[in-house]
């Protein structure tokens, strides 16, 4: 949807009375002639300032329009300089969603510069008493998509589809406007670079090419955001599937159990966008497994043997059972706990050197990982041209042990490894010791589930003793406490097991689920295409062509116009094997940053993108880019006429050389004069914030 500035308007108040200036812009080309220091720039930053833009300079940048809004102006004839009360701008814009007029204030003690007023109407060449109005606000959190967010309002008053792109600090956010704009505004102090003014701290992913693609109706970024967002997803379902895992291997081990059978992540979590893994299935892959007499068991096994043992009947007289039987299961239960004691000590030995022999890996690899980055660094610094004495080869410490060699009698050395090889070799070794890492980390987890329902076993054991000792003390007629204390305790073992398992189960199932949507989603990213589009390609074929023929018009002379290309990863104008910026003249960076931003904005014409069809140059002109070329210049961006585009362009030249410069070419010369732009005003104006 092609926009057009219909005007700008500026205005300040001060002790000694208002002042201010009112410029209307036409379609086509539209030239802002002043001299110096007379308010050109100060027009166009006006602009940019009351849409909320400003932030495009950067983070921290102001108002750009100088003291003269916020300190003092000079005011009068003769002049004398008076303090500023307040102040503020305002911009006509037009489209086929209407005509509105935006304002924001600069200083005012009651209103803050980030509330936005909106007119729907022309409240700058029109009466705006009569024009409906409201409030927005920019610069704040939310103001790119809620409701009452400016920028969220602009964007849907242009007709952009603000597309959400990666961050380099993960998640998406939306291609901002800031972003964007450095492709309709080339300001002053950009000229010194051919492409369009970098706006890198909202932290986005290639922001510039993010909104070169946007401004030329790519296809390809839809399907590289598409692949990000799932990506994305898979990165957090394994995050999900980690606590899950962690709480299912927590439940077994309250229970003293293990579970098998578990990957450590789901298949397809680590697969590569390409592959296409199979649907998973873990409720017949995961068991659940006891300790039992130093064989794990199956949790069916052990659930039969429990309920067997749990079962009620009446515990019968310590008489019946008789004392011989109750010495006999004494003894054999002395006998299991001494085992099971030396059994747990044997594990507990293994737990303790498996975890050492972890934290010695550690430690290697760190070391070897140190190694081979001090071995880069000597690659980096030959081929920097470096001598040989990086190499340190008269060091005098083993670089493996580092233990003294001073003290050892070499008197033929072998061939040694030269530093690629010793690169390799210490990649190597790192990726054997970190297999090694991980094996001894799963000997230390499954040592420490075997300790543990070693010691519940223990802790049974004891419990029985006691209850057999007891029933040896007893009276004949009562109750075996051996066998109560047994069967209690099988009761017990029964349904903190059952509920272990129950949520064991819940816990996979759950898993289960998450282990499908990382199948379905990695699905997708299969799906998606692997290339950029074919029309994307077409789209930045047409973008270099008319730079490079731009560039020729131009009078370019650094070297041939054919050897300015548009880089693929960056979209940005180059030459391969250079940086344009500083291979080039200063005048030929101005012009291809020129023919960079006409040719989009001509080829988005072409191609009916989003882009709105506007361009401002803020004195173009640099670098003393003569007569001839400036004139080609000036008749190519007047030809934005003929497809209903705008652009404004400020210059300091004289009437007569712009006349001469612009031929038969249509032009709108707006002349301001050798005065200031800002001069006095009548004291009342519809727009002033008190009204």
């Amino acid at each position: 949807m092609k926009t057009r500035i219909r005007a700008v308007k500026l205005r300040v108040h001060s002790a000694a009375g208002p002042a201010g200036a009112t410029i209307t812009f036409e379609r086509g080309l539209n030239v802002l002639r002043a001299s110096n220091s007379r308010g050109k720039t100060q027009s166009l930053q006006a602009i940019i300032y009351a849409l909320g833009l400003e932030s495009m300079f950067g983070p921290n940048s102001g108002t750009s329009l100088g003291s003269t809004f916020t300190t003092q102006i000079s005011y009068g004839q003769p002049e004398r300089a008076v303090a500023v009360l307040s102040s503020w701008c305002a911009v006509e814009l037009e489209n086929e969603n209407g005509i509105i007029t935006v304002q924001r204030s600069v200083k005012n003690s009651r209103v803050q510069q980030n509330l936005v007023r909106v007119w729907q109407g022309a409240a700058i060449t029109s009466d705006a008493t009569v024009l409906p109005r409201e409030e927005y606000f920019v610069r704040e959190r939310g103001s790119a998509k809620n409701p009452r967010g400016f920028h969220r309002f602009l964007a849907e008053y242009f007709g952009w589809q603000l597309p959400a792109v990666p961050r380099y600090t993960g998640g998406e956010a939306l291609l901002y406007p800031e972003v964007i704009f450095p492709f309709l505004y080339a300001d002053q102090r950009s000229w010194g670079s051919a492409g369009p003014r970098p706006v890198t701290h909202y932290q986005l992913r290639e922001p510039t090419r993010r909104a070169a693609e946007f401004l030329l109706g790519f296809a390809g970024p839809e399907t590289a955001a598409r692949r990000y967002r799932l990506e994305d997803q898979i990165k957090k379902l394994r995050s999900v599937w980690g606590s899950k895992l962690a709480a299912v291997e927590a439940t077994a081990s309250a229970a003293g159990a293990r579970i098998v059978g578990l990957p450590e992540l789901p298949v397809g979590a680590r697969a590569r966008s390409g592959s296409r893994p199979t649907r998973p299935t873990l409720t017949g892959e995961a068991r659940l497994q006891v300790l039992v007499d130093e064989e794990w068991v199956s949790d069916e096994e052990v659930l039969a043997a429990l309920r067997e043992a749990a079962t009620p009947e009446p515990a019968p007289p310590v008489t019946e059972v008789g004392y011989d039987s109750l010495r006999g299961r004494l003894t054999e239960q002395e006998r299991e706990l001494t085992r099971l004691g030396a059994m747990a000590k044997i594990v507990e030995r293994n737990l303790t050197l498996n975890e050492k022999q972890v934290s010695i890996l550690d430690e290697r690899i760190s070391t070897l990982s140190d190694e081979k980055l001090r071995n880069q660094d000597i690659k980096t610094l030959l081929r920097l041209g470096a001598s040989s004495d990086v190499l340190d080869l008269d060091a005098t410490d083993c670089p493996t042990c580092h233990q003294s060699l001073s003290n050892v009698a070499v008197e033929h050395v072998g061939p040694v490894l030269d530093v690629d090889a010793t690169i390799a070799l210490l990649s190597s070794q790192i990726r054997t010791f970190e297999e090694m890492r991980r094996q001894a980390r799963e000997s230390a987890a499954e040592s420490r589930v075997s300790y543990r329902a070693i010691q519940r076993a223990v802790d049974n054991c004891r419990m029985e003793i006691k209850a057999l000792q007891a029933d040896l003390r007893a009276p004949d007629d009562f109750p075996s406490t051996g066998d109560i204390a047994k069967r209690v305790a099988a009761e017990v073992r029964l349904a903190e097991f059952t509920r272990a398992k129950e949520t064991v189960q819940d816990l996979l199932y759950e898993m289960q689920e998450v282990a499908d949507r990382v199948f379905e989603v990695r699905a997708e990213l299969s799906d998606l295409p692997n290339v950029t589009p074919d029309d994307d390609y077409r789209r930045r074929d047409m973008l270099q062509r008319s730079v490079r023929q731009q560039l020729t018009d131009f009078g370019f002379s650094s070297y041939d116009a054919e050897f300015v290309s548009i880089d693929e990863e960056t979209l940005r104008p180059e030459r391969e094997g250079l940086n344009l910026d500083t291979d080039a003249s200063a005048s030929d960076v101005v012009r291809t940053k020129i023919a960079y931003l006409n040719a989009i904005r001509e080829v988005a014409d072409t191609l009916r993108t989003q882009h709105p069809g506007f361009l401002l140059l803020d004195e173009p002109r640099q670098h003393e880019l003569d007569e001839e070329h400036f004139r080609a210049t000036l008749r190519r961006l007047a030809r934005c006429s003929e497809i209903g585009d705008q652009v404004i362009a400020t210059s300091a030249a004289s009437v007569s050389a712009l006349s001469t410069m612009l031929g038969s070419a249509a032009a709108h010369v707006i002349d301001l004069g050798s005065q200031r732009l800002l001069r006095p005003e009548a004291r009342e104006d519809d727009l002033d914030y008190w009204q």
